[in-house]
């Protein structure tokens, strides 16, 4: 794989998206959305379907939460007393609508180490969580009506988020490197001769959800010159991308174009805990403050800000990284390793090299919500594949399940792929 440090900015790719986004810097601050549409549960899992009483512990692997036995309980204390311990109420008063800023520069350092010119503090947005992001981005520059073109399947959250500011949704198939670039070329042709908007790429190139597939570097050189050509921003989702399980994924869309034209999502949900809600919005500095007008939450926790920058700074959070990519492999070998023996003839899998999750392709008919219904009444959930589809063909589904290993321990994983393996012979044998 190469070595990030070595893919030159003066690529084909990072040249054109950085001339084009000087030259056409139109989109900043387009739009301030006020106006929400709700549809579904924001802090649903995603199961969905019939969930029948069971004898046996229920087991889930319906949610990408880190591991409930390793969060670091003691470490996130000790920050947060010594930040109590400090005179001032700081920490206890509102901050300000970035975040706090000796934070944003420590995850400057951290998370965007790889880039050709080292971002700080201004290049950061602090939200509540990578959902907060992605809606922050949204709002800031959605209209209603706008389009945006996402991975197919994709994250279940991120649509609902994007359909919120009243946008619509419209899928580009995937292959083993990442989005179809034909497909996409082909789509953003028909949505221009229909008189559409187009505003954003959402893409997940790094161990994506729900699939677990990363996209390569010459795709998302691909990706990054098809998007400056036709002057649509790219929002990229990298909330797993720390959690890789040998060599480092690939460069980051903002580390090969120093940021021009693409909004980075990153989150510490999965890193450390979901229930934190600190996550953030990674761009050059002008669209950041282009950003800011749209917020009217008041900014976030400063305490949690700074037990984080606590944390950070002493050295804790790399650690506890470390360990949690050595976890999270052996919970993938364990969980993939336990279903293989059911493997045929009821689905194929590819093993992910980083992430949460696995993704089921099934055979011989057998579909999502069939296999999920029969896994339920051993107590064992996780969501049909139909979750991650825009819904624009409802037979998209469906022929497919996603599995997340991250919570339940490696044991349980064994006895999840044993009722797994009962749910696949009920379905296939009608019951």
């Amino acid at each position: 794989m190469p070595d990030p440090l070595n893919v030159p900015l003066d690529s084909t790719a990072a040249t054109a998206a950085r001339e084009a986004w000087e030259r056409f810097p139109s989109m900043l601050g387009t739009s301030i959305a006020t106006r929400g549409m709700s549809a579904g549960n924001a802090t649903e899992w995603g199961l969905g379907g019939a969930v029948p009483q069971s004898t046996l512990p229920p087991i889930s692997l319906g949610g990408g939460i880190p591991d409930a036995e390793t969060q670091p309980r003691a470490e996130l204390l000790a920050a947060m007393g010594r930040v109590l311990e400090q005179p001032g109420d700081a920490a206890l008063v509102y901050g300000g609508a970035q975040g706090f800023e000796p934070l944003r520069d420590e995850m400057a350092q951290y998370f965007a180490r790889n880039h050709p010119g080292q971002p700080d503090a201004d290049w950061y947005l602090l939200t509540n969580g990578a959902a907060g992001a992605i809606e922050a981005i949204c709002a800031s520059f959605l209209d209603p009506g706008d389009v945006v073109i996402t991975e197919i399947p994709t994250f279940a959250g991120s649509l609902r988020t994007i359909r919120g500011k009243q946008a619509s949704v419209v899928g580009v198939g995937m292959d083993d490197e990442g989005i179809r670039l034909d497909e996409l070329e082909a789509t953003i042709d028909r949505l221009e001769a229909a008189g559409e908007q187009i505003k954003l790429i959402y893409t997940q190139p790094t161990f994506h959800n729900p699939t677990g597939l990363t996209m390569t570097l010459q795709r998302r050189l691909d990706l990054i010159e098809v998007a400056a050509r036709r002057q649509i921003l790219l929002m990229e989702d990298h909330a797993y991308s720390e959690l890789y399980f040998g060599e480092p994924p690939p460069p980051t869309l903002s580390e090969l174009t120093d940021g021009w034209g693409v909004l980075t999502v990153g989150t510490f949900s999965k890193v450390i805990a979901t229930g934190l809600r600190v996550g953030w919005v990674q761009a050059r500095p002008d669209w950041i403050q282009a950003m800011v007008p749209a917020r009217f939450d008041m900014g976030n926790s400063p305490l949690l800000h700074r037990m984080l920058h606590e944390y950070m700074v002493r050295g804790d959070f790399r650690e506890h990284v470390e360990r949690m990519r050595q976890l999270y492999a052996l919970k993938a070998k364990t969980l993939a390793g336990a279903i293989e023996p059911y493997g045929e003839p009821y689905f194929d899998l590819i093993e992910p090299s980083g992430g949460f999750f696995l993704w089921l392709k099934l055979r011989n008919g057998l579909t999502g919500d069939g296999v999920r219904d029969a896994a339920s009444v051993d107590g064992l959930n996780f969501p049909s594949g139909k979750r991650f589809y825009p819904g624009a063909d409802p037979g998209d589904d469906g022929e497919s399940i996603r599995l997340a290993y991250s919570w339940p321990p490696a044991t349980t994983l064994e006895e999840a792929a044993e009722r797994l393996g009962r749910a696949f012979h009920r379905a296939a044998n009608g019951g």
